[in-house]
């Protein structure tokens, strides 16, 4: 009776635990995504390629501080990985999804590096068109958009591997992930249409609106998390007893 006590004790200080890592990696989530959204909304919107490196670099030399902005908001995105690690530690060694979410976890630590070795590129380039030619103004802000763009590969991988892991944890509705899948689908045809210039160019519209099916993904499992991590409390504290 004294061990079965124990036990229980020890279950509900875990799951007071857990409860208490779900709402971090929520806060975590939201402000990632929050600051990606209100940083790529301050990108100028006729900072494009596709209207000649003249132009580029005067709408650049025009808006610095907001560029600036953009940049650091865009670093800030990287909490994003904190909410990955919350999910690996929601989900115990050896109980279902436990490898998955790991690997998830990886993909969006690489993911979250090259945005911001992106978003790095992204401070640099007003800098180079106030101070330097046009030609190196393009290259850093070519170099910006297709270091985001490369990014999709590892942001396949952790939503993948993310949708299959959390839906073995039984931590995703299915609903949600629906939506992973969507977004995973959307970044291979961004990845396989890229073009030099056009909509599916590196800075063009169809590559830049193809991360919010991330941001959208990211904020339904944020907001269902607390929800499922409690439906799924009993089974995970059973297989881990």
């Amino acid at each position: 009776m004294r061990t079965s006590a124990g036990a229980a004790a020890r279950d509900s200080d875990r799951l007071a635990a857990d409860r208490a890592w779900a709402g971090w990696g929520v806060a975590a989530a939201v402000t990632g995504m929050l600051a990606w959204l209100a940083g790529f909304a301050l990108i100028p919107a006729d900072a494009k390629l596709d209207n000649g490196e003249q132009h580029l670099v005067h709408v650049l030399r025009a808006h610095p501080g907001q560029l600036y902005t953009a940049a650091l908001l865009a670093v800030l995105g990287a909490v994003l990985a904190a909410f990955f690690a919350v999910l690996t530690r929601l989900v115990p060694e050896g109980n279902p999804g436990w490898g998955l979410l790991r690997v998830s976890l990886a993909g969006c630590v690489i993911t979250q590096a090259m945005v911001a070795t992106g978003a790095s590129s992204g401070l640099a380039d007003p800098h180079a068109a106030g101070n330097a030619g046009a030609g190196l103004a393009a290259l850093g802000w070519r170099a910006l958009w297709l270091t985001f763009w490369a990014s999709g590969v590892p942001t396949i991988v952790f939503t993948v591997t993310g949708v299959l892991g959390l839906r073995q944890a039984g931590l995703s509705p299915p609903w949600v992930s629906a939506v992973g899948w969507l977004s995973a689908a959307a970044h291979v045809l961004v990845l396989v249409t890229l073009a030099q210039r056009g909509a599916f160019a590196a800075d063009g519209i169809i590559a830049g609106l193809v991360p919010l099916t991330t941001v959208i993904w990211i904020l339904a499992l944020a907001a269902t998390l607390p929800r499922s991590q409690r439906a799924a409390a009993p089974a995970a504290s059973g297989t881990g007893g």
